[in-house]
């Protein structure tokens, strides 16, 4: 990490808002007597990066300030990156987290920025420690010695001193890759149990083919023999529908015949009626007919009587 700009207001000894601009520096040496504000630059660094300092309450706030605030622009691994944090008296602190887009023709303070900045202040600082790859104790054991704390390193703990020198060499990093071979392993041993099962399933599956074959052999001559009942019922079908259509013909003509017949039988009581009044008719003319003599001497008898 290189830092770039370093801006201060009512943090520390610091009341008055002040810029340092470390561009153009390549090294420098910060010289002044006891409470200049020498260490108040290296504290104010660590607190905007990562809210820590020789004090963490609102000590740190110059006692004529009403908030302390500080930013930090500095660049790592060819990115720039912007820090602004601050805090008022008696409340939360506010950090802001953005990354901006270099451009060699204008100041690093300049250009468009991307927000970094998470949901809450914490889940903020770990996307720092995250970019930087490092905590507050690997920064101050890695990058200077805090005033009266030159021994800190070595009193710390052997967990502690591994821990702070895995992070400043970058060990880390291999543990990641470790982490990341192990699930990737527990994925490839997942995947060939997997397909252990299923070859097992497939060997499983061959050693029956000739089983299958026979069965399937057997199937076959069943739908053969199936498929030819099945072909004699619908010749049996075939058959019976074209008796049906017979029958119904001949139904039809049934109907037709006895409608003829009713029509016959009218006819034939109408000339049986008709028989029967010509019958009458006759008998009635016979019994005139017999009866002609008689009439006609009654006839000639009453001619004579008028002649007379």
């Amino acid at each position: 990490m290189i830092p770039l700009q370093l801006s201060l207001s009512g943090f520390l000894s610091y009341l008055e808002p002040v810029v340092i601009d470390f561009a153009p520096i390549k090294l420098a040496c910060i010289s002044g007597p006891n409470g200049a504000g020498k260490s108040s630059l290296l504290d104010a660094i660590t607190w905007a990066l990562f809210g820590m300092a020789r004090k963490r309450d609102d000590s740190l706030i110059h006692s004529n300030a009403k908030a302390a605030e500080v930013g930090l622009i500095f660049s790592y691994e060819g990115a720039t990156y912007r820090v602004q944090r601050a805090k008022a008296r008696d409340k939360t602190a506010v950090l802001e987290f953005h990354i901006q887009n270099n451009d060699d023709s204008q100041p690093p303070t300049y250009g468009p920025l991307r927000a970094l900045t998470e949901r809450t202040l914490r889940e903020t600082e770990h996307r720092i420690q995250e970019v930087l790859r490092l905590d507050y104790e690997t920064f101050v054991n890695a990058s200077f010695f805090l005033q009266g704390k030159a021994d800190q390193f070595t009193q710390q703990q052997p967990g502690d001193r591994k821990r702070i020198l895995s992070s400043i060499l970058g060990l880390e990093a291999w543990e990641v890759y470790r982490q990341r071979a192990l699930e990737r392993r527990k994925s490839l041993e997942g995947e060939i149990a997997n397909l252990d099962g299923r070859l097992q399933e497939i060997t499983a599956e061959l050693a029956e083919e000739a089983a299958r074959k026979s069965r399937l052999a057997q199937m076959q001559d069943e739908l053969e023999r199936v498929g030819k009942q099945r072909q004699a019922q619908e010749n049996v079908l075939e058959g019976a529908r074209r008796i049906a259509a017979t029958l119904a013909e001949q139904e039809k003509m049934v109907e037709t015949l006895n409608r003829q017949l009713e029509a016959i039988s009218r006819q034939v009581e109408e000339l049986k009626s008709r028989l029967a009044s010509r019958r009458q008719e006759g008998q009635a003319y016979a019994e005139i007919t017999a009866k002609a003599a008689e009439i006609e001497a009654s006839y000639q008898a009453w001619q004579t009587v008028l002649t007379a």
